[in-house]
């Protein structure tokens, strides 16, 4: 459970990857397959203080939050993004690779960072 999720979170759509081939009367069109999702967003995690619109669930030490991902993203473990509309159903519900992560410290002492991520896709 993050702390603050940006307040217009996008839903991100694949991209289909079609092909056009020329022929010698016409074109033809190739329906291809769909593409990975990916996504990125900016945001901050709360030190030593818990802000008003932060779920009950989220922790106060964002460090705790920066270990996650050091700690997990080396040993190649997909994560889940799962996202939930205002009413408490998901809109978004997907394991993920991180592609970056990027930490700051803000002034106050809270830690900003970016993050972008790829849809993952378990090989059945």
């Amino acid at each position: 459970m993050l702390p603050h999720v940006p307040v217009d979170f996008p839903l991100p759509q694949p991209e289909q990857h079609s092909e056009t081939y020329t022929g010698l009367s016409q074109d033809y069109r190739r329906i291809g397959t769909m593409g990975l999702r990916t996504l990125s967003w900016d945001s901050f995690f709360p030190v030593g203080r818990r802000y008003g619109f932060m779920p009950a669930e989220a922790l106060e030490d964002g460090w705790a939050y920066v270990s996650f991902f050091e700690r997990w993203r080396p040993r190649k473990v997909p994560f889940r993004l799962i996202v939930l509309d205002s009413q408490g159903v998901s809109r978004l519900n997907m394991a993920c690779t991180v592609d970056a992560f990027e930490p700051s410290i803000k002034r106050n002492g809270d830690i900003a960072y970016s993050i972008s991520v790829t849809e993952y896709r378990f090989i059945q």
